[in-house]
């Protein structure tokens, strides 16, 4: 399902460049308990007919691991360290410390293709965008359109009065901009991952 609404964001990127940013993003934030509805049924569906012994999810669990390294290192090295991975597991040692292991140093074998380089600023942004346009744009312009008094981490509102909205503004541009970024980085995002 994720790779459906990315699919269907790139393509209207594509269709309407920048201008598509801000009904999706107010479309998101309206109709958000919708698609958290919709995810929640999808993955019941998915996880309901799984097979649930525990040599099975040792194979999800070792295919989850090995997918987070790139493809031509899983073609050298992926029968030898997923065999690896199988015999930590059933040891009973494949605890968190196991997975960020392998998360770090999957991370480090990304970064060492031309791929994940790319695509370091398309997620960058996707992941950093919600903080301008979230917490630091949209909350602060509900707090002063409804008067509220309580600052929280709400930077705009420390600022001197005249200066408040020109920095909720600012905060809504950066944050666009970074979506717009993250968007149409989209199919370097699908080529590493």
């Amino acid at each position: 399902m994720i790779a459906d609404l990315g699919t269907i964001t790139s393509k209207l990127f594509e269709r309407w460049g920048w201008k598509c940013i801000p009904p999706l993003v107010l479309c998101w934030v309206a109709v958000w308990p919708v698609g958290l509805a919709w995810l929640a049924l999808s993955l019941a569906g998915t996880y309901r007919d799984r097979d649930r012994s525990s040599e099975a999810r040792v194979e999800r669990r070792v295919a989850r691991l090995l997918s987070l390294y790139p493809p031509r290192w899983q073609s050298r090295y992926g029968q030898e360290f997923a065999e690896l991975l199988r015999e930590t597991i059933r040891s009973g040692h494949g605890g968190p410390r196991l997975t960020l292991n392998v998360v770090r140093e999957g991370a480090a074998a990304w970064w060492q293709t031309r791929e994940g380089r790319r695509a370091l600023l398309p997620a960058t942004c996707w992941w950093m965008c919600w903080i301008p346009l979230g917490s630091q744009g949209l909350a602060p312009l509900i707090m002063k359109v409804s008067g509220g008094t309580y600052r929280s981490w709400f930077a705009a509102l420390y600022l001197p009065s005249a200066l408040q909205w020109p920095t909720i503004a600012v905060m809504f541009i950066a944050g666009f901009a970074m979506l717009g970024t993250a968007i149409r980085g989209m199919p370097a995002l699908r080529q590493s991952g």
